[in-house]
């Protein structure tokens, strides 16, 4: 009889907890618990680079857009340093270039110049001695026909237009070399400004595609590990840096096998802290587990009872004030929550 007794006490109390266990996860309001989580994200790039500088540690809170780490690409620097060789070469062949174009026009308006001035005079002379001998005629011409002197002025200004279209003949194919040399300057400088124009642009986008291996934080948040050092060669697709969101943005809960109907994705949850209740809010499921997996103990209402469950990805918004790993409760609408907790466990 005294066996049935000591029976009694330690079966009751087990049957009482089991039913206790059973009416607390099958009821109408489902509730659970899970951790917070910051997102998680391993920066990377798609193409191999050399690691420049590490402008961050560890631990430190960065700012949305802030620079993290500076790399390199060894053919994109090639390609800037083949491009500034090229645009130095074409700036200094434009200089010569033109420098000769201007010396050779310059000469050539030298030498108009002394050809013109010699004929000048020549035709200053001519001109001076027609106009004395047509005086002196106009002077003779009381005395009878002048002939002669008609003659000799003649022959005067036939001897000036021959010098005038020496002059022409000289200075002609001078002027048309000037013209067409300061055409090829024109064309010289359109076709500098244009290969210039082509070698920055080329310039531009290497410089550009540079800036862009700049490793930035994709938004506020904490530096995790760094995962290389300066002066290393990373290849395509391997982290450079564990980046953590300040806030957390995910929660991750297990619920009771018994109450997996009871959450589906779309579904809101007052999402809560264990310890200060008064840090809530409001959460959206947007994923569920594809099997059955046992409760992790830190989330068992009873921890030493194993008992299994299925995971819950729940999305948060970013203003909350929840931990890293922060222990928090979800509870389904139907559920009450005030200041002290969880009124219906």
């Amino acid at each position: 009889m005294r066996r049935i007794n000591l029976l009694y006490l330690f079966v009751l109390p087990l049957i009482f907890i089991l039913y206790w266990m059973n009416g607390d996860m099958t009821g109408e309001s489902a509730f659970f618990y899970g951790f917070a989580e910051n997102k998680d994200t391993e920066l990377s790039h798609d193409r191999p680079v050399l690691v420049s500088r590490i402008l961050v540690r560890p631990g430190e809170t960065v700012k949305s857009g802030q620079l993290l780490m500076e790399v390199k690409q060894a053919r994109l620097e090639q390609q800037i340093r083949e491009t500034d060789i090229e645009l130095e070469r074409a700036r200094l062949r434009e200089q010569e270039d033109r420098r000769a174009l201007r010396r050779r026009i310059e000469q050539l308006k030298t030498d108009r110049l002394l050809a013109v001035t010699e004929l000048e005079g020549e035709i200053r002379t001519l001109q001076a001695r027609i106009t004395y001998e047509r005086n002196l005629r106009e002077g003779l011409s009381t005395l009878g026909p002048g002939r002669n002197g008609d003659s000799l002025l003649t022959a005067r200004e036939y001897e000036l237009q021959e010098v005038q279209e020496e002059q022409r003949l000289v200075t002609e194919p001078i002027d048309l070399e000037i013209r067409q040399l300061e055409s090829e300057l024109a064309e010289l400088n359109t076709s500098v400004a244009m290969r210039r124009k082509r070698l920055e642009s080329e310039r531009e986008f290497f410089s550009g595609e540079q800036e862009n291996l700049k490793i930035l934080a994709p938004s506020e948040g904490i530096i995790g590990n760094i995962m290389c050092k300066e002066g290393e060669y990373v290849e395509e697709f391997e982290p450079f840096i564990d980046f953590y969101a300040r806030n957390p943005t995910m929660a991750k809960g297990f619920v009771h096998e018994s109450l997996i109907p009871e959450v589906q994705i779309g579904d809101q949850l007052e999402v809560s802290s264990t310890l200060h209740p008064n840090r809530h809010i409001k959460g959206e499921v947007i994923g569920l587990g594809t099997r059955i997996v046992e409760i992790p103990e830190r989330l068992r209402k009873i921890p030493d009872f194993k008992t299994y469950g299925r995971e819950v990805l729940i999305s948060i918004p970013s203003n909350n004030d929840f931990l890293q790993k922060e222990k928090i409760i979800f509870n389904s609408p139907d559920g009450v929550t005030t200041g002290g907790g969880l009124l219906r466990f």
